[in-house]
């Protein structure tokens, strides 16, 4: 209050405190450009500082406002590689990812979400999801048969997954979840191809 913030960081200039509300106020002004490097001068003074104000979530929500997904994802990793409990920055990590396709990340990101939490049903999905895409089979059929246990929004998706994973391996458990998927959408035309075959 009645302190020139300015002034303070000329004589402070590596003082936590004035840098937090001097990132603060560049954000609320919308000056992203002089946010950022406050905030990159931050993260480089104290790397491991993980409280709610620390920089590398300030500096995600500048990249996600504007629009750069590649710097947002790259401060989320280096706040989760730091902080374990982080369990937003996990989720939006997963979000990112799926965006991005890369399910190596879905993956790795999905499983630190469940180490946290694990009855939050996306990281399930999303676990499932990438195994599927990375073909580890038996690591998808187990994400699916968690999400189901969870009632998840879309049971017939889910079966008619688990459906085609088990296909090969397991016919007449493949054959119950695919009705299963027509029972809970029974216009579900890929469920009608695949109880056909």
């Amino acid at each position: 209050d009645g302190v020139d913030i300015d002034e303070w960081l000329k004589k402070n200039p590596n003082n936590f405190v004035a840098l937090t509300v001097a990132a603060t106020k560049l954000i609320n002004d919308e000056e992203w450009k002089r946010a950022e490097q406050v905030l990159n001068k931050l993260v480089e003074l104290y790397p491991d500082y993980t409280g709610a104000d620390n920089a590398n979530l300030m500096l995600a929500s500048i990249y996600r406002e504007l629009n750069d997904p590649k710097k947002e994802r790259a401060v989320l990793e280096r706040h989760a590689s730091i902080s374990a409990d982080a369990l937003s920055v996990g989720l939006r990590l997963l979000e990112l990812d799926q965006a991005a396709n890369d399910w190596k990340a879905v993956f790795r990101n999905s499983r630190r979400v469940l180490a946290v939490n694990p009855l939050l049903p996306q990281p399930h999905r999303a676990l499932a999801r990438a195994a599927e895409e990375l073909g580890k089979s038996d690591e998808a059929i187990g994400a699916y048969r968690k999400l189901l246990a969870m009632d998840p929004e879309d049971p017939a998706e889910v079966h008619y997954r688990l459906a085609q994973l088990l296909q090969k391996q397991d016919p007449d458990t493949a054959k119950k979840h695919v009705l299963l998927a027509l029972e809970a959408a029974p216009r579900f035309r890929a469920a009608h191809r695949l109880l056909l075959q």
